[in-house]
């Protein structure tokens, strides 16, 4: 999905539709699927990844959190990573808010993971997606934060926050 085409020539359902086929990357030991499709579908979803521009909107990017589905993504889940860091922080934060649930059930790591490039925040532009995030996450109905917050806890005793990032998600509120 380019930012630049037009709405009339642009199917949100069906460009989400190929981004969750092809992000559900093939596991080795999977013989249904020939190794050329593996390799086709593994390089279209770094194609659509890479095409992201930033400016696709709150559903873009709860698409691309849905995407995260496989237990081995062999490497491309760091593009969806990189994709999910062009959106502007408050869409961002939004997207996480909306996505988190579902990523935590599917895939805790992918959680996680994302959990700790936001608390990693060094740049300008990762301490405003952490503000907005804080900010987000106290507007959020109680059973969403508390789901949330409850993971973040876990994550913060020998998870993905433990150490340097323990306490860093949580705001004053939480």
């Amino acid at each position: 999905m380019q930012a630049s085409l037009k709405p009339e020539a642009y199917n949100f359902n069906s460009w989400r539709e190929e981004l969750l086929f092809t992000g559900n990357i093939v596991q080795d030991g999977d013989n249904s699927v020939s190794s050329a499709d593996r390799e086709h579908r593994f390089k279209r979803y770094i194609q659509i990844l890479d095409a992201i521009t930033g400016l696709e909107g709150m559903d873009a990017f709860v698409a691309l959190v849905d995407s995260l589905q496989a237990k081995e993504d062999y490497g491309a889940y760091q593009s969806t990573y990189c994709a999910l860091r062009r959106f502007p922080a408050k869409v961002a934060a939004q997207g996480l808010i909306v996505g988190l649930p579902p990523l935590i059930h599917r895939q805790r790591d992918c959680a996680g993971d994302i959990l700790a490039q936001l608390a990693n925040a060094t740049s300008h532009e990762n301490l405003a997606l952490l503000s907005a995030f804080r900010k987000e996450l106290e507007l959020t109905s109680a059973p969403t934060r508390t789901m949330i917050m409850d993971f973040v806890t876990q994550e913060e005793n020998g998870g993905w926050l433990d150490g340097r990032r323990k306490g860093v998600i949580r705001s004053t509120g939480n």
